[in-house]
């Protein structure tokens, strides 16, 4: 289904629905994505409530939540970085029912998606969420987890301006400083203390940033194992204490 059809389906029973699909409709030939259009997406096996502070699902994160549901630690506590929309945090626990969740971010209006998206997925009683500038924190609150789990803005700052399609997804969601690796930068050296005994660290990266990651693993004393996407590109890393 096409991002027209699915704005129409979305409309199609509500009040108005002509007037309503044709206004959407203009929204999306101007180049506004139907997600945010329609407020939801749907990822894993979910449909995630949206707003502009959350950015858009996609199906190469999928390999994130496949990652996490196989590599932490049963019974554990988990903490998802960046949280957003929630799509992350709340489809592992929505497979992994022994499970529980801190989930952080920047922006207490994601955080609101998130705590609606969780309310929805049923799993509120296991999922905590707390707003705060990740990179001025130094030790998530002294916890442990069981793994840390991030999608953070990777982009480089020049070339988020090349991705024409991510012009209405919220910019401090998408850059990741001059060179793109301040997020996990931070990550690792700051919150390497926060992981349990042969917690890893699963992150989201850029297509073209595996080597650099390697390398940033290894001078922080972890081993790193890059998974590609379905797409066949280099997706998800994996680090663990050597």
């Amino acid at each position: 289904m096409n991002d027209k059809d699915i704005i129409k389906d979305f409309y199609k029973n509500e009040k108005n629905s002509e007037k309503l699909i044709s206004e959407a409709l203009s929204r999306l030939d101007s180049g506004e994505p139907a997600a945010y259009i329609i407020g939801e997406w749907y990822f894993w096996r979910y449909t995630f409530k949206l707003n502009k502070s959350c950015l858009i699902p996609r199906p190469d994160t999928e390999i994130i939540v496949e990652k996490a549901i196989s590599e932490i630690p049963k019974n554990s506590v988990f903490a998802d970085l960046c949280t957003g929309s929630g799509c992350i945090a709340l489809s592992i626990l929505g497979e992994r029912p022994d499970l529980r969740a801190v989930a952080y971010d920047i922006s207490e209006e994601a955080l609101e998606a998130a705590k609606e998206n969780a309310k929805a997925i049923g799993v509120s009683d296991r999922i905590e969420f707390t707003c705060c500038d990740l990179l001025k924190e130094s030790s998530l609150g002294g916890r442990l987890f069981g793994a840390i789990v991030s999608n953070p803005p990777y982009i480089r700052t020049d070339v988020i301006s090349d991705y024409p399609d991510l012009s209405y997804e919220p910019h401090i969601a998408l850059d990741g400083g001059e060179d793109g690796l301040v997020f996990y930068r931070h990550f690792v050296s700051k919150f390497s203390k926060n992981l349990a005994e042969s917690a890893p660290f699963i992150f989201e990266i850029g297509f073209d940033q595996a080597s650099e990651i390697e390398d940033l693993a290894k001078s922080c004393g972890f081993e790193c194992k890059i998974t590609k996407d379905y797409g066949g590109n280099d997706r998800a890393a994996l680090l663990k204490i050597k």
